[in-house]
């Protein structure tokens, strides 16, 4: 029985290899994982995107520093480990993937 995992992403300003690293988790599980996208207070369309994606996909737990200051990733680790509904936890930079070898 495989159990459930729950990816964090921290992102700030790199909406293109966030939107990278969210489908290349669901290419391989399209179903049946989290990912908590977290939002560090960015300025270059990532809210907007991580929104759409928590919009069409009930296992996407968004979160968004709304300060204009960042906080950093270590930081946005920490609330996503708080936010995760699973007991297992996997943390992403916003620019790796997950493939299979």
């Amino acid at each position: 029985m495989n159990k459930e995992i729950t990816f964090i992403i921290p992102v700030r300003n790199n909406v293109e290899y966030a939107a990278q690293a969210y489908h290349s988790i669901r290419k391989i599980h399209p179903t049946e994982h989290y990912v908590v996208l977290l939002d560090d207070a960015s300025t270059d369309g990532t809210w907007d995107w991580i929104r759409s994606m928590s919009a069409g996909d009930n296992k996407v737990i968004s979160y968004r520093n709304e300060s204009k200051e960042r906080v950093g990733h270590t930081v946005l680790y920490d609330k996503g480990v708080e936010l995760a509904p699973t007991d297992i936890i996997s943390i992403l930079h916003s620019d790796m993937a997950i493939t299979l070898s």
